[in-house]
């Protein structure tokens, strides 16, 4: 997926930055004053922005910067699962029976990612650099170093995620606490002086050791000390997170609150209740914490971009690819084609929601707690409806928690969204929801293990890349009816099309009695 995908997305924006800089009206040293200023407030996405004028460093800017994110929490949770998801899975305790010492397991497992970033990278790096031949500004050896250092981040990120692990008891908190500290790294690295005394933290950043490396930036090129110090960063992290799990007990953390006593008492236990009485007030209970951190993020990613808006939305004027991304046409001002364009990241959002989710219900039959259920008793076809109930009511509430923080981001900064749009916007992302949802829940219920959610992240990212790749392109509109996004439209200018909202409405109600019937028929064991 990284490789294709990731390559592809590569080389399509190569080309669409080569037409933009190309076409844009007084060439490309004014397209670059023009996104100066939004590109200062919207640093803490990506910085720096250096040479905008040139593809190279416009790609790098608008692509590479935020690819070193992407590659790092991919390798932090790759991490996790290396060591700390193989025990849960009970894998590693089957290899270290056969006598693989635990530093063999790790040494192992990272270089078996190593391994894989060297492929990603690798197709990374080939499909930018024919984009970038494609578009007159050729440079292979910048390409290597760029796509190079990305993977090394995403190393530093195996590593991170690695030695997190050892320190707590469950893979998905490792999960989130490693990616959390590498998101706050980045977001440091990108504001620098502005933090005052917390900018020193950016030494500790792989990514402002990554912006050192910028080859594609012309003027810029490999900075060697720059590189050991990832090299190290990695190699100390891989050693700490071996070095803590040869000395922790197996399947527990480093440290453990062991009891003052060993004297046994008879003591009483409350056993909570509430929203226990259906499976997917249930569901929702035992994820309120996950809920409570997608409905936080979301807020304050809307609340950000909102009050971005006067200093971006100077700059969308004139940019034709904006238009065509949102479906702004004539008549359509740019504030309403910002608000749509903010509005519609929550579609990718509730797809990434989904896909975790699903990562979930395929847990849940692996560990054994559809079993516990259905000896409930409670029949799958129940289980699997009310799974997907649950779902849409967690969109719903994310939903509104981020569309009340656009609201008043919006309003603190002079703007006025359309109180019609939002309500469009919240009622599409609720079908939107729902209908990923059906989809989720057969492909679970159809494949039964991890490559269902592989599979069905596939199928997401495939189809969110082809509405890009329309876009880009000016391929045949037709296209776009292929991919699940498009059948989100624009709701914040106008409702999608009657076939757009039959077909959510199909994958939603369809996708879910359809998943309800296949597991009918499956075992009732993993």
């Amino acid at each position: 997926m990284w490789t294709v995908l990731g390559g592809l997305f590569m080389f399509g924006m190569a080309l669409a930055i080569d037409a933009e800089l190309r076409d844009f009206p007084g060439g490309p040293t004014a397209l670059a004053d023009s996104v100066a200023p939004g590109a200062e407030a919207m640093r803490i996405l990506r910085w720096p922005a250096e040479r905008l004028d040139t593809p190279g460093g416009y790609l790098t800017y608008h692509n590479v910067i935020l690819l070193n994110l992407a590659l790092a929490v991919y390798g932090a949770v790759q991490g996790v699962r290396a060591v700390r998801g193989d025990e849960e899975r009970h894998v590693a305790e089957e290899l270290l029976a056969t006598g693989v010492s635990r530093s063999a397991l790790v040494r192992d497992r990272a270089a078996g990612f190593v391994a894989t970033v060297l492929v990603i990278a690798l197709g990374l790096g080939l499909a930018t650099a024919a984009g970038l031949a494609l578009a007159g500004a050729p440079d292979l050896l910048g390409v290597l170093v760029t796509v190079g250092t990305s993977g090394l981040v995403a190393v530093v990120g195996f590593a991170l995620g690695l030695a997190v692990s050892q320190f707590l008891a469950g893979s998905r908190s490792a999960a989130g606490v490693a990616s959390a500290v590498l998101v706050v790294l980045y977001v440091v690295t990108n504001l620098g002086a502005e933090l005052g005394p917390i900018a020193a933290l950016r030494w500790l950043s792989p990514f402002h050791y990554a912006n050192q490396s910028r080859a594609l930036v012309p003027g810029q090129g490999l900075d060697s000390v720059a590189t050991a110090v990832l090299v190290c960063m990695a190699v100390g992290l891989l050693w700490l997170g071996a070095a803590a799990f040869e000395r922790r007990d197996y399947a527990a953390a480093l440290w453990v609150r062991r009891p003052a006593s060993t004297r046994r008492e008879e003591h009483g236990e409350r056993v909570p209740t509430a929203l226990l009485g259906s499976v997917w007030t249930a569901a929702l209970r035992r994820g309120g914490l996950g809920l409570l951190a997608w409905s936080a993020g979301a807020a304050a990613l809307m609340g950000l971009f909102a009050t971005l808006q006067p200093s971006v939305m100077e700059v969308w004027t004139g940019l034709d690819y904006v238009a065509a991304l949102v479906g702004g046409g004539a008549g359509v001002g740019v504030e309403d084609m910002y608000w749509a364009f903010v509005g519609e990241m929550m579609a990718p959002l509730i797809a990434a929601l989904v896909v975790v989710r699903a990562g979930g219900w395929v847990g849940d039959l692996a560990q054994g707690r559809v079993e516990m259920l259905l000896t409930a008793p409670v029949s799958w076809s129940r289980l699997v409806v009310e799974r997907t109930v649950a779902l849409v009511v967690e969109v719903l509430a994310i939903t509104a928690v981020a569309v009340g923080s656009l609201v008043v981001g919006g309003l603190t900064v002079g703007g006025s969204p359309d109180p019609m749009g939002l309500a469009r916007s919240t009622t599409m992302c609720v079908l939107f929801g729902a209908a990923l949802g059906g989809v989720a829940a057969l492909v679970v219920a159809w494949v039964r293990r991890p490559p269902a959610v592989t599979l069905l992240a596939a199928v997401v990212a495939v189809s969110y890349l082809l509405t890009l790749l329309v876009a880009l392109f000016d391929w045949p509109a037709w296209l776009n009816r292929l991919s699940v996004f498009w059948a989100f439209g624009h709701p914040y200018l106008e409702w999608p099309p009657t076939s757009a909202l039959v077909v959510l409405s199909i994958l939603a109600v369809g996708g879910t009695l359809l998943a309800a019937r296949v597991a009918e028929r499956t075992p009732k064991v993993a």
